[in-house]
């Protein structure tokens, strides 16, 4: 890649600040030009990532007090250094690992500059070091130290300079506008109608309905989902979140640490759509507020690497769509609120900062309608167009192929059995993305709402069924980058378009947990359509293109439940567990999957380790074996099951190249209470490995009494029988939130051979205690 600077100058982005080092940009940073300390012996990696410069060790410095990453870079090769005059400070911005610790020394015209940081947060920091007068920077040195002894990463940003004084004073032009909203917004003693200016997400006669229903509601509960997120927009006020960019919800990754929780999305439609229920005049003219401050910020993108001056990096149109999407939908829920001076700018903004990002995404990168993301966007760009029609006509052909275009990505994304590759959470695409995106599309062209889903939607109820969690805790199984709970409306929609699938034991699990009431008009709406009961469950389901198998049978009247990953080549969002399984009992999860994480946060990365998920790893090298990911070859496991019986093989040796030769993997299950997985194995004799460990990832006790491992749960128990020739020990491996997951390692010596292991499933009497 051709480098666009060969030394680095202080780039200006804002009066205050300037930019050194853009780490964030692969065609702008310049990480080669840093002296990278050796680290083989505690497998240090350090990579140009497409959005930062990304690093990670295996295990901590054999001396503690080394540093785990050491970097250096000095500036006086070609001049005196770099010109910091006008600057008082040099600012890092680094994701470290959780409780590391941080160093940077700069050498300067008036001698060293040090700053060592406190233990390192769960979110990336903006370290500060004081040049105190220095005019002239030299060299830099970063040094990252282990906190603790396995495997931890992180990354760096960027780095830049600071004007402390003019910081102030660059955030103070935001303090602009207050809740009057004076010539943009009707005053607080406007009596306003209650109903939707323009009907694009319910009508009149619909809201009725929907009142009466949520009145009902309330009547027995006191509360709603409404109420409490109606109730939560009140705690801020919109005006004071006005800046140069807008945060993607909680997600950290791109913006500055100044704008950690500045969070002005989302809570207009909650404040909207509570005011709309309640005839809540403050609540409904808060709605239109939260718009009118969405469309004063500056730019509607993540942070100034977004937008740099010079920069091509796009973190593509998250943010845009939001944006349009909320403003679109507030002019709709509230629209009774707005002057025509304050719809016509919402509506300018719209236009240009919304679909104008969104129609660049979409022209710009075909891989978007191969995965996620076209449909990601979709909400904002066909309610915006939806709306922009009426007030503009020559809009009405894009609305009609940003249909089309939604239609053709969800005929990629779905495979023909299917199956979904990226996994439970980013079906949230489909089923609430893509799902509201058709529904907005029929209301817009008075179609029913049936009538436009595409074939592919259709054909996922096996998809349902494999991913559908028995866990008494989880709505699905975490599988890739998901997480065990979903969107209620993302379930509305599937349950209403599949009413004979899992997707409705998905959805009143969801809906469930906030009482029986959905959270959103739309599911609201589609409550009626959703059958009381959920079908039981398949006993066998098999999805030969994703590459994914589960088995679902009863044992005395408990659910066990075993599903088996594969890949398909190139799928994206998952994890290093091609092979891995997940086993659910008796309303619990024994063999877990740790799904993902907030992705502001390293361990995000790390949970897509082989070592966190149920697999057989080489062991005895400095680096941290794994196979590729994403992996570009299929792996697929062939198998059969009925009510009482499941088989499956995998070859999962496919991504292994330095390591394994062969690597055969089989589940057997002649009854529900028993399971025996066996591994056959050849590791390359190059490999430098000393043998295997099976992985065995839960969050259940766990005990260990000679060669047998336990765990209990509430009414389960499993009883896991390790070969006499291995070693057995249990690991507790960090997740957030302070939970725990253990890993059982059982462990066997030599090159080759086969590890085995046989399970049994025990129903716990209710005089047991676990």
């Amino acid at each position: 890649m051709v480098k666009l600077m060969s030394f680095p100058q202080p780039q200006p982005f804002n009066t205050a600040e300037a930019i050194l080092e853009p780490f964030w940009d692969p065609q702008l940073s310049q990480l080669d030009q840093w002296k990278i300390e050796p680290g083989a012996a505690h497998g240090l990696q350090v990579r140009q990532n497409w959005c930062w410069a990304a690093f990670e060790w295996a295990r901590r410095p054999a001396d503690p007090d080394q540093p785990a990453l050491r970097m250096t870079r000095r500036y006086d090769t070609y001049s005196a250094g770099i010109d910091c005059a006008g600057y008082d400070a040099l600012i890092v911005s680094i994701m470290a690992p959780e409780q590391s610790i941080f160093v940077m020394r700069a050498e300067t015209d008036a001698g060293e500059r040090a700053f060592t940081s406190p233990p390192g947060p769960q979110l990336k920091k903006e370290h500060r070091l004081d040049l105190r007068g220095a005019s002239r920077l030299r060299a830099l040195t970063l040094e990252v130290f282990a906190a603790g002894d396995g495997v931890a990463s992180g990354w760096l940003n960027w780095i830049g300079l600071q004007n402390t004084a003019l910081v102030a004073r660059q955030a103070a032009q935001w303090n602009r506008f207050d809740a009057r909203w004076e010539g943009y917004l009707k005053p607080e003693d406007f009596e306003p109608s209650f109903q939707p200016a323009y009907g694009l997400l319910v009508g009149a006669d619909e809201l009725a309905r929907l009142r009466a229903a949520h009145d009902n509601f309330l009547a027995r509960h006191g509360e709603s989902p409404f109420t409490q997120a109606g109730q939560a927009a009140t705690q801020l006020v919109p005006e004071r979140f006005i800046s140069d960019f807008v945060n993607f919800w909680g997600d950290t990754r791109y913006n500055r640490e100044r704008d950690h929780g500045r969070h002005l999305l989302t809570h207009g439609p909650n404040a909207a759509i509570a005011g709309l229920l309640l005839r809540d005049k403050r609540l409904h003219r808060l709605g239109a507020r939260y718009a009118m401050s969405l469309a004063m910020c500056q730019h509607w993108d993540d942070g100034m690497i977004c937008d740099f001056p010079g920069s091509n990096f796009e973190h593509r149109c998250f943010v845009q769509s939001l944006c349009a999407h909320e403003t679109a939908l507030l002019l709709d829920l509230c629209g009774e609120w707005f002057t025509d001076v304050g719809r016509d700018y919402a509506l300018r903004r719209i236009m240009q900062e919304g679909l104008g990002a969104i129609n660049f995404n979409t022209w710009k990168h075909e891989y978007i309608f191969h995965c996620n993301q076209l449909a990601w966007f979709s909400p904002g760009r066909m309610l915006a167009y939806a709306l922009v029609e009426r007030f503009t006509p020559r809009a009405r052909p894009y609305t009609e192929i940003a249909y089309h275009e939604l239609v053709e990505s969800l005929g990629y994304t779905i495979l023909p059995d299917g199956g979904y590759v990226e996994g439970p959470s980013y079906f949230r695409c489909v089923g609430r993305d893509a799902g509201l995106s058709l529904y907005y599309y029929a209301r817009a062209r008075s179609r029913p709402f049936a009538s436009v889903i595409p074939d592919a939607m259709l054909r996922t109820a096996d998809f349902g069924a494999a991913v559908a969690s028995t866990d008494e805790s989880a709505d699905v199984i975490p599988i890739c980058d998901a997480r065990s709970t979903v969107e209620r409306e993302m379930a509305a929609v599937m349950a209403a378009v599949l009413p004979d699938s899992q997707w409705v034991s998905i959805y009143h699990k969801a809906v469930g947990r906030a009482g029986g009431l959905p959270d959103t008009l739309l599911a609201l709406k589609l409550y009626a359509d959703i059958p009381a009961r959920a079908a039981p469950p398949p006993a066998f389901v098999s999805l030969p293109a994703m590459g994914v198998m589960a088995s679902t049978r009863r044992l005395n009247g408990e659910w066990v439940k075993l599903l088996i990953m594969g890949n398909q080549a190139g799928a994206g969002h998952t994890h290093e567990d091609k092979g891995s399984f997940v086993l659910e009992f008796a309303g619990e999860t024994f063999g877990m999957d740790p799904g993902t994480c907030d992705y502001s946060h390293p361990l995000a990365d790390e949970l897509k380790h082989c070592e966190r998920h149920n697999m057989l790893i080489p062991v005895g090298m400095p680096e941290r074996p794994h196979p590729e990911c994403p992996l570009m070859a299929d792996v697929k496991p062939e198998g059969a099951g009925d009510g009482t019986s499941f088989h499956a093989r995998i070859d999962a040796s496919a991504g292994w190249g330095p390591y394994y030769r062969a690597w055969i993997r089989e589940w057997d299950s002649p009854a529900p209470h028993t399971l025996i997985i066996r591994d056959e194995y050849e590791l390359k004799p190059d490999s430098g490995a000393s043998g295997v460990a099976f992985y065995w990832n839960t969050q259940r006790e766990v005990a260990i009494e000679g060669n047998v491992i336990i765990l209990r749960g509430k009414r389960g128990a499993a009883r896991i029988e390790a070969p006499a020739d291995c070693a057995i020990r249990v690991d507790e491996l960090p997740l957030l939130e302070g939970a725990a997951q253990r890993r059982i390692a059982i462990q066997k010596a030599g090159l080759a051979g086969a590890l085995q292991v046989r399970v049994t499933l025990e129903i716990i009497s209710q005089g047991e205690t676990s």
